[in-house]
């Protein structure tokens, strides 16, 4: 195979780019009772995987599903507006692996309104109310400002959560989904987020000492909206709320029980006279709270714990507080929704309060009973080990690095355990590519603190047949807790995408699994995004037409700014200058543009620019419609592609020109689904005898196939050329020339793979790599 090897990046041999439903209607959908084709929706919910005390254990606890509401709203700007609820009964509950899922199929009719479904569980009469108090074509702010959850007292007047089986209460959840119209025979998948907040309570002191009896949740809110916060004039979700340590939203009137001993939460703790106490899990459930103040003492949410010191009664109070050396720094807590507190009683110093409101008046931070509290996002820590006493939980158990490349990683580590730990990396004598931080092959530690282990893994090459992995493992142990860390070393093929980014059931995706690319084949043309722009353009259709093939843009845009004929191509967002966007200020082949944009999320939805892998992922704040995290690759990564290819690239197909022939018919293919029918087979597991169509639509292990998908060429005002003759593929990495920019890609063409770079206006197909 012929590669051109030419000095950046000024040769015409490399083809230089520089370019300049109508109303609300209520329904119970329990089978296939409605006309249209089937669409398969599926309900994710991070799991968690302690088994829990005998309140909800046996009843599938904080994920139970027991009803089940949707409400699809239209693309109405800037707000969007009610245009139909249905009451779903029949669905199945399913778990797979660290998450539960549920699933269900509606008979719909294609519906080009619908741009969102938002998905209410556990809590129909909720719904039913937030619809009756608002009329048929109801925006999305004054919907979810309407949705609020109660608990009432029980008879024993109390407001406590119920957490008995059977009768155990399902916890409320929300999730929505953006949709470019509703498209039945796809699947969506929706994230589910628990609206409450839970506190469990543990002393480790000896009861001889103090023995903990009874603890009260003060000062809580008895009602919740059951929607995460949202922006109040458009009623989009404010991504990640809970970075900041703001306050979540609060109802008004809240149901906010008063500072007394009778209202408040009371819990019974059981502990021996002579040993520490168990941890209390699965018993607090709250709504969420706003943080204390500090000269208000009386009126923020606390607990109130009673117990003996030395054998004499005592109340003391306990604040959701941030760690700190001094009390004078102390920053409170707020509660929030999917969020467990764990509360451990680490030392008893001292006599506490005779009484309840004496406790409740006084600073928690100055007590002589000493707490500390781990806080778990819930969403966070997925895999779970349990010894019946404490847990740890890790972000994942297996990471995959390509060959080649040297990373420096944090592993992050949550526990409530708080002895001694150790981190040891197994067989180190072998395995000297992979240490802790500073070079160690062993690490320990007084207490976890959860802010991660620090990894170094070092670059190694591959072994020689492509097929064979350089695995490590690193051992953590806490007290009787023990999980495994494997660091596999890959063909740097193996962490791409299976396919290009297409449009699929409304959203973008594209094939992450051999299984995915039965619905996205690996040879699909891609649709086409202008160098960070979040905006998919179809890759077919001449001249363009801003009206018919931008197929999907961010909902939060307005497209009049750059739809409107012709002149719609050159306002289309992208990552320059124009629109806000900075380069880095690191230069090189491994530069990725987008890893510290807009708050190290890669994109900005609200411009429309940004990294469109990370957008569509399940990384920080993006889409979720794509499992992991995935981004753009370096030109780096992309280099190393063909390097760990060597000799042994195959292509397929003439490179024939196809533009005409897909232009004549282009209604079909504005998706990114038409096949060019050319390409190359690029990775380490790429053998001669690979040139089949059975390989092009499922390439093996270790390989990756890339189509000659074309482009948008900007000086035609942004026409589709060289479908079939030529494929462009982005790099995240810029290059600097004459004072400015243009973008490195990978080009492939019949003689061969080259490397070039382009005025960031073309609009080229992407493939994505895992975040490493």
């Amino acid at each position: 195979m012929e590669r051109f090897i030419i000095w950046k990046r000024f040769s015409l041999v490399r083809v230089l780019l520089l370019a300049g439903l109508l109303g609300c209607v209520h329904d119970k959908l329990d089978g296939p009772d409605q006309l249209g084709k089937v669409m398969d929706i599926e309900l994710v919910i991070p799991g968690f995987e302690v088994p829990l005390t005998r309140s909800i254990e046996g009843d599938n606890g904080e994920v139970a599903v027991r009803e089940l509401d949707l409400l699809f709203f239209d693309q109405s700007t800037p707000s969007a507006k009610l245009l139909r609820h249905l009451n779903v009964i029949d669905f199945r509950q399913e778990s797979s692996g660290a998450d539960y899922k549920v699933k269900f199929s509606l008979n719909l009719a294609k519906d080009d309104q619908v741009g969102l479904i938002v998905v209410v569980v556990n809590a129909v009469g909720a719904v039913r109310h937030a619809l009756e108090s608002n009329p048929a074509d109801a925006e999305k702010q004054d919907i979810l400002k309407a949705l609020t959850f109660n608990t009432f007292k029980d008879e024993n007047d109390s407001y406590k959560w119920n957490v008995r089986v059977p009768g155990y209460t399902p916890l409320p959840m929300y999730g929505e989904v953006v949709m470019e119209g509703l498209v039945p025979g796809y699947i969506v998948s929706v994230s589910l987020t628990r609206m409450l907040a839970r506190v469990d309570v543990e002393n480790k002191v000896s009861g001889e000492i103090f023995k903990l009896e009874e603890i009260y949740l003060v000062n809580y809110n008895t009602s919740g909206y059951i929607a995460p916060k949202w922006n109040e004039a458009d009623g989009v979700l404010v991504p990640n709320p809970y970075a900041t340590n703001e306050n979540p939203m609060i109802p008004v009137p809240s149901g906010k029980q008063p500072g007394v001993e009778e209202a408040a939460m009371k819990y019974e703790y059981k502990q021996a006279i002579n040993a520490p106490g168990a941890l209390m899990a699965g018993e607090i459930y709250t709504y969420e709270a706003v943080k204390n103040v500090k000269d208000d003492p009386g009126n923020g949410v606390c607990l109130i714990i009673k117990g003996k010191y030395m054998g004499e009664d005592y109340y003391y109070r306990v604040d959701f507080t941030l760690e700190s050396e001094l009390p004078i720094d102390i920053a409170y807590m707020p509660l929030y929704r999917n969020h467990k507190y764990v509360v451990t009683v680490t030392d008893a110093e001292g006599i506490g309060y005779r009484t309840f409101e004496e406790a409740l008046r006084s600073f928690g931070v100055l007590s002589n009973l000493k707490t500390s509290i781990l806080v778990v996002n819930l969403e966070g820590i997925n895999h779970i080990v349990y010894d019946g006493q404490f847990f740890m939980g890790v972000e994942s158990r297996t990471l995959d690095l390509p060959y080649g490349v040297s990373r420096q990683l944090t592993y992050r580590v949550s526990s409530d355990y708080h002895g001694a730990w150790e981190a040891k990396v197994l067989h180190s004598e072998t395995n000297t590519w992979l240490r802790l931080a500073g070079g160690l092959s062993v690490t320990k530690g007084a207490d976890i603190n959860g802010s991660g282990l620090e990894l170094v893994i070092s670059s190694v090459f591959s072994p020689g047949s492509g097929r064979d992995y350089v695995t490590g493992q690193i051992e953590f142990t806490a007290g009787r807790l023990r999980d495994t860390l494997t660091v596999r070393r890959v063909p740097i093929a193996e962490m791409f995408a299976r396919s290009n980014v297409v449009l699929n059931s409304g959203v973008l995706a594209f094939a992450v699994t051999a299984e995915d690319n039965r619905d996205i084949p690996a040879w699909s043309q891609g649709v086409f995004f202008k160098w960070g722009s979040l905006i998919a353009l179809a890759s077919a259709g001449n001249p363009y037409d801003p009206e018919v093939q931008a197929v999907y843009y961010p909902p939060h845009l307005n497209p009049s700014d750059w739809k409107g004929g012709l002149i719609g191509w050159d306002k289309i967002p992208y990552a320059h200058s124009n629109f806000n966007f900075s380069m880095p200020s690191g230069t090189g082949e491994d530069v990725d543009a987008f890893a510290g944009y807009s708050g190290n999320t890669g994109f900005n939805e609200n411009v429309g620019v940004g990294d469109i892998c990370r957008y569509i992922s399940s990384g920080p704040g993006g889409k979720g419609w794509v499992e992991g995290e995935w981004r753009l690759p370096t030109n780096a990564e992309l280099e190393l592609l063909y390097e760990e290819t060597g000799i042994k690239t195959v292509s397929m197909g003439g490179f024939v020109n196809m533009t005409a022939e897909l232009n004549r018919d282009a209604g079909n293919y504005l998706h990114g689904n038409f096949d060019p029918e050319s390409g190359w087979f690029l990775g380490a597991n790429v053998t001669g005898s690979m040139a089949t169509p059975a390989n092009r639509t499922t390439p093996p292990s270790g390989t990756v196939f890339l189509p000659s998908a074309g482009q948008r060429y900007p000086d035609g005002n942004g026409d589709v050329v060289h479908v079939g003759a030529y494929g462009y593929y982005w790099a995240s990495t810029p290059y600097s020339v004459n004072g400015g920019y243009i973008a490195d890609y990978l080009f492939i063409y019949k003689s061969g793979v080259d490397f070039n770079a382009a005025d960031r206006s073309y609009a080229f197909p992407v493939r994505c790599i895992k975040d490493y």
